[in-house]
């Protein structure tokens, strides 16, 4: 048998099971980077409730960031702090999504941020390059912010590949909040 023995022939590795550190998991409805911009953008089209969050999201951070750079062109009957509220309420949002749809490894390394406080530090960072691009007139800038938002996108595609390979914990958002404040009193 030319040195190979028949158990060596018919040997097959064991299939990988679902806690393998390098299977990939579908993570249904997560967007991936690419996704995600075209939905702080203004494409809504595709089946995941995190598109309309992601505009709600860029929308509302563009809001706020046009009323603080400019308060003549804030809206008459702009509130800050009902902004920032809705932006907790779609966080939220989100967050109780990635609870229910996303998989939640023990063994991966815990992030500092959960899904929906992601997903609204991209959309900030995209309205505030927005901003930048349209009503600076010093390149610098303009590059400075394009180039930090490729940062955001890049470390935004960083998760959802740690996500999808289990190799991170999200927090739960406020849900774990509430339970370490119940838990410490």
């Amino acid at each position: 048998m030319n040195g190979t023995t028949r158990a060596a022939k018919t040997f097959q590795a064991p299939t990988r099971n679902i806690w393998d550190r390098d299977r990939v998991r579908p993570a249904e409805g997560l967007l991936d980077a690419r996704e995600l911009l075209l939905a702080v953008a203004g494409n809504l089209e595709g089946g995941s409730p995190l598109i309309g969050w992601a505009r709600e999201l860029a929308d509302l951070h563009s809001t706020l960031t046009t009323a603080t750079v400019s308060p003549a062109r804030r809206p008459a009957d702009f509130d800050d702090r009902t902004v920032r509220g809705q932006i907790s309420e779609v966080i939220g949002l989100i967050d109780e999504w990635s609870a229910l749809h996303l998989p939640h490894p023990t063994a991966g390394r815990r992030h500092t941020h959960s899904l929906g406080e992601v997903i609204s530090h991209f959309a900030s960072t995209y309205a505030q390059m927005q901003r930048t691009l349209r009503h600076s007139g010093s390149a610098a800038h303009q590059h400075h912010a394009a180039i930090r938002f490729a940062q955001v996108q890049e470390g935004y595609a960083d998760l959802v590949g740690d996500i999808r390979t289990l190799r991170v914990q999200l927090p739960l958002g406020a849900q774990d909040s509430a339970k370490a404040r119940s838990a410490q009193e």
